[in-house]
């Protein structure tokens, strides 16, 4: 902005009461944000469950909302904590309007320099008040840059990716073993789009140094253009450009690199916590294959906090004659649950004719061999809080040793739901 250009009277008056809607946005927001990861990890876990056997990224992408979230949580709190010193000093002036009384302090010499090294109160004020109002603005701007760095890699990877598989049903283990020419050609592809995203993201950290190199910025401008467009950084380019402006550059540079590696330490992080990572495995003879594999989940004893997708049973290691069985409860399952129920039972919103509907629905095998389940029951899991229903099955005619349970699903595109090992030893 031109130095002669003068401001409007609104605009001034705006500026110096910015911080009362400041305030308010970021304690009304703050209080929000806190409660948010938990209910983003909760309809993480709904849509893991409802969505079964699709493959899908939102793993990711409540990885990528939760950090920007946890971000906006620390710098609403870091802007609320440097307010409150703002609010303070200002009352302070107000009261003492002629500063610290450096006569009634009678300290020694090198005291007294302490005190005299001490800002102005009206120079703290104004400090304290650029400090609020940019954390604020940056604020916004980091959360911003997190959601536009996944609209890309969703636009641009995942979803073509995705797109060509389901038209052409191509075998995703075929891509990752790398054969054919059409895997070759879809890993190239995904390794210039990543390539085009690192050149953009340099130029980002380096406060536009790709802009600044003769030549090189010809070649770059349309892809400044393109990735600039899938990141929707209208929103919040002029943000950025205020402050590698009006801040030292590197100072800059070290605060965006920095918010860079912490951003994707935290998304791995949490994204590794909700599902089977083995990028930097070196494991040989390991597998994830779910028929080969015991989950603490599917056992009561062992799980405290992971929420169940599909059935658990009390314990790995059973002693009793008896398997209490939980098995979640599906939205998606409604329609096929409805269409295998006892017509004889002429109350459909009764809880015997949806007890009736379940106990047809799912097929209980122990070894292979078929168990009947006489008597269902409702059942909210005690320690995952996750609703579903519960039957107890007599397992005195079986012998010691290893024993699986099989739930089979009626009318239903899957016919094994899931499988459950157990050790009994009475």
């Amino acid at each position: 902005m031109p130095q002669n250009k003068q401001l409007p009277k609104w605009l001034i008056k705006t500026q110096h009461g910015s911080w009362e809607p400041e305030i308010f946005i970021s304690g009304i927001v703050l209080i929000g944000l806190i409660q948010l990861p938990e209910y983003l990890n909760e309809f993480r876990f709904y849509f893991s469950r409802e969505i079964f056997g699709l493959s899908t990224d939102i793993d990711n992408l409540i990885a990528v909302l939760i950090t920007g979230i946890y971000w906006m949580i620390f710098g609403l709190g870091l802007h609320l904590f440097i307010r409150g010193i703002w609010i303070g000093l200002v009352g302070l002036s107000y009261v003492f309007p002629d500063g610290i009384n450096k006569g009634k302090l009678e300290y020694e010499r090198k005291f007294d320099e302490v005190i005299n090294k001490i800002p102005d109160v009206t120079d703290q004020i104004i400090k304290l008040e650029k400090i609020s109002s940019s954390i604020f603005s940056i604020n916004y701007l980091m959360f911003m840059c997190i959601l536009g760095a996944y609209c890309f890699i969703l636009f641009l990877i995942l979803l073509p990716m995705y797109s060509f598989f389901l038209i052409t049903d191509y075998s995703i283990i075929e891509m990752f073993e790398g054969k054919g020419s059409i895997s070759v050609l879809l890993n190239y592809y995904a390794k210039s789009m990543l390539v085009i995203g690192g050149i953009y993201m340099f130029d980002f950290l380096t406060v536009g140094l790709l802009k600044k190199i003769k030549y090189i910025n010809i070649i770059y401008y349309p892809i400044y253009r393109f990735v600039s467009l899938i990141t929707f950084s209208k929103l919040y380019r002029n943000i950025y450009y205020l402050i590698i402006s009006n801040f030292k550059k590197w100072k800059v540079i070290t605060f965006l690199i920095s918010f860079v590696l912490i951003t994707i330490f935290i998304i791995g992080t949490i994204a590794s916590n909700s599902s089977v990572s083995s990028e930097f495995s070196q494991l040989e003879f390991y597998g994830g294959n779910s028929k080969n594999s015991v989950v603490r989940s599917q056992y009561d004893n062992m799980n405290s906090t992971q929420k169940n997708l599909f059935a658990s049973v009390q314990n790995d290691i059973i002693r009793e004659n008896t398997l209490r069985l939980f098995i979640s409860a599906r939205v998606s399952f409604n329609d096929s649950i409805q269409q295998v129920c006892d017509a004889n039972i002429e109350d459909k919103n009764s809880s015997e004719y949806k007890l009736s509907c379940i106990k047809n629905f799912y097929q209980l095998t122990i070894n292979d061999s078929s168990i009947v389940a006489d008597k269902w029951f409702f059942h909210k899991h005690p320690t995952s809080n996750n609703r579903g229903y519960i039957t107890y099955l007599d397992i005195s005619g079986l012998k010691n040793g290893l024993h699986e349970v099989k739930v089979d699903l009626q009318n239903w595109t899957f016919d094994t739901y899931t499988i459950i090992p157990f050790y009994l030893d009475r």
